[in-house]
């Protein structure tokens, strides 16, 4: 399966997720937490604003944030 490639932004996701939150365009998505064994990716250390503060992943690498943009 090819990978999913995205447009380049001009700022971070880290520093637009607020100005998308201030401007109503996205709203923090819950997720349910992921059990062992996690998926390849998965990183504990990190977590989504975007998925209301989920382990495993940062704004940064958020496929779900990513495609809303």
């Amino acid at each position: 399966r090819k990978p999913i490639e995205f447009d380049p932004i001009p700022m971070s996701y880290t520093k637009l997720f607020p100005l998308l939150l201030q401007n109503t365009l996205v709203v923090p998505c819950p997720i349910k937490p992921v059990e062992p064994p996690y998926p390849r990716g998965y990183d504990v250390n990190v977590k989504c604003d975007y998925h209301a503060g989920a382990i495993g992943h940062s704004l940064e690498n958020c496929k779900a944030l990513k495609i809303k943009v």
